[in-house]
């Protein structure tokens, strides 16, 4: 039985993405498509634009994980993915990219991102692994869990 997520949105010891909440996800994905354009750093100002969400939210979230040690957070200079952040991260973009290629391909319907995301969040890990044998073709270019220059999905 997986672990159910406490007050701060992630399941103590959580090692895959369906033991976050929608919240969390949502922040380590922000992180990781915003670290991937450059500097590993995002600072709570980028988030806040990002997610749309007030400042005084992203502080709180930010500090939440950074205690739970799924980022690294240095006042002024911004939250980096830690290791175990980076994987749930990747495991949540992974996710999405699945969601919305099944949608793209079998359904022919366009998600939006935020949609893909919450759907692959809520999912059991055996619905995520139908869905991907399902899906035709290469994860759309909004997963920044691309692997290589195909832009393949990491799924």
């Amino acid at each position: 039985m997986a672990s159910v997520p406490t007050g701060d949105g992630c399941a103590p010891g959580a090692r895959s993405a369906s033991e976050i909440d929608r919240s969390v996800a949502r922040y380590l994905h922000a992180i990781l498509a915003r670290s991937a354009t450059g500097d590993p750093r995002v600072s709570t100002g980028e988030l806040s634009d990002e997610l749309g969400v007030t400042p005084a939210s992203v502080t709180e979230m930010v500090s939440r994980l950074d205690d739970r040690g799924l980022i690294d957070h240095e006042p002024y200079r911004g939250a980096r993915l830690t290791e175990r952040g980076r994987t749930l991260a990747v495991e949540v973009a992974s996710r999405s990219c699945v969601v919305a290629s099944f949608f793209e391909s079998t359904v022919n319907a366009a998600i939006d991102e935020r949609s893909a995301l919450d759907i692959g969040i809520e999912l059991p890990e055996d619905a995520v692994s139908r869905l991907h044998d399902l899906v035709e073709g290469p994860c759309l270019a909004l997963c920044p869990a691309a692997d290589g220059p195909s832009g393949g999905c990491v799924a």
